[in-house]
């Protein structure tokens, strides 16, 4: 039985088939992660930062100091350009619509999935299509992944700002990872297949977090949320790549998939500010039904826009 095989014949395969696997799971058995550690901590959203915090350092030491100003440019214009691009629609958004939104859709989900990134299928998809330097902006992106970013436009007008300790927590494993693979190349090669193993880890810890049935029964205003999701960030962000970076723009279209991590921003909208509290629910679900459609939309949209030929065997 090729599992393997068949798994990386689907773009963003070794993260996506885990996370819908898993949110099946989840759905039809809602204890089954539940029964306690190490099962809990490994397979669920209990593990998931441990597990970005692996991935950063694994993929820190796979980037060589040459190549770090281009990733720098690579990645600074388009995480630079999507933080702009979150700030001005997502404040337009409160203000022409409040905050209990418009068709169905809420500030808080619409503004949790506008400024959503998932690295992890970022990750994965370079893997297939990407080069060396596609792979070491998977550091620099977890840095707009983080639910401070969306929270903080949410609540800006409260006067609440960015939490730089939550930037310098996302920086330093990858930092150290960069440290140890330029002190050493036999610890760039020793941690070059790492990625590769963890990403099924992480898609599992995304999808035990997601109730099918909840996330489909908002299927019409989560399907709305995503397309206006797509259309405000995705298109813009593919112009950029091709227009500033001279590049193909499936590095663009792979940083917008909504993230599972995602899902836990309306609660924390509705614990700094409890006039949020009336949506979270409904966003929580929205947002669920958005990580399935683009992690399932945004692979398919990344193989159509790489250059032919550039499909490649993960990891070479």
């Amino acid at each position: 039985m090729n599992i393997l095989g068949r798994v990386k014949k689907i773009p963003g395969g070794l993260l996506i088939v885990p996370m819908l696997l898993a949110a099946v799971i989840n759905t039809l058995f809602p204890a089954f992660f539940q029964i306690g550690d190490p099962t809990t901590a490994l397979f669920t959203s209990k593990g998931t930062m441990v597990l970005i915090g692996m991935i950063l350092l694994v993929s820190g030491t796979q980037l060589n100091l040459s190549q770090l100003l281009t990733t720098l440019k690579r990645a600074g214009v388009l995480c630079i350009s999507r933080i702009i691009i979150s700030c001005i629609f997502g404040w337009a958004f409160v203000h022409f619509f409040g905050i209990g939104g418009i068709g169905g859709v809420s500030a808080v989900a619409f503004i949790a999935v506008l400024t959503s990134c998932n690295p992890g299928l970022y990750l994965a998809l370079m893997n297939s299509y990407g080069d060396d330097v596609d792979r070491a902006a998977f550091g620099i992106l977890n840095l707009i992944a983080v639910p401070v970013i969306p929270v903080m436009i949410l609540n800006s007008a409260s006067g609440v700002g960015m939490d730089y300790l939550s930037v310098l927590a996302t920086l330093v494993p990858f930092l150290i990872g960069i440290l140890l693979g330029n002190l050493d190349s036999n610890i760039q090669k020793m941690f070059a297949p790492g990625t590769l193993i963890l990403l099924p880890f992480l898609g599992t810890s995304f999808g035990s977090n997601i109730n099918l049935r909840i996330a489909f029964q908002s299927s019409l205003s989560g399907l709305l949320v995503t397309v206006l999701f797509l259309i405000i960030c995705m298109l813009p962000l593919i112009g950029i790549d091709r227009a500033l970076l001279k590049r193909p723009g499936y590095a663009a279209a792979a940083t917008c998939s909504v993230a599972g991590l995602s899902m836990v921003v309306p609660s924390m909208a509705a614990g700094f500010n409890p006039v949020y509290e009336p949506y979270v629910e409904t966003a929580i679900a929205q947002i669920a039904f958005a990580v399935i459609l683009t992690s399932i939309l945004i692979p398919y949209i990344v193989r159509r826009l790489a250059k032919p030929g550039a499909v490649r065997e993960p990891g070479k």
